[in-house]
């Protein structure tokens, strides 16, 4: 994998990041209106996609920090807050998820 590879995967999962942040406070928003309107199944489809599009990042971000460490190690072991980001993100829409689902379903929330 060339310097320039690395570089085009690395920013990829850099937008992908802010793309989910974005997604994630559009989620706390539709979450806080709820309680007044229940989420569709639309938006409950879209959160799946959403979360498991993170999912296939996270599964493709290990294989490039895998491919990354045959060659540096040390580099490697520098892409873990990148790691921790996708995973915090992931964490929040999870959490977020919950909230609609038992907003959707009238169940009450467990805290």
């Amino acid at each position: 994998m060339s310097s320039n590879d690395i570089a085009d995967r690395l920013n990829h999962f850099g937008r992908n990041i802010e793309r989910w942040r974005t997604e994630a406070a559009r989620l706390t928003l539709l979450a806080a209106q709820a309680r007044e309107q229940k989420p569709d199944e639309a938006q409950l489809v879209h959160l799946e996609e959403t979360a498991t599009a993170v999912y296939a990042d996270i599964t493709e971000f290990q294989r490039t920090v895998d491919e990354i460490a045959t060659t540096s190690p040390a580099a490697a072991a520098q892409l873990a807050p990148v790691s921790d980001a996708i995973h915090l993100v992931l964490l929040e829409i999870t959490e977020l998820g919950i909230k609609l689902y038992s907003s959707h379903t009238e169940l009450p929330e467990v805290t």
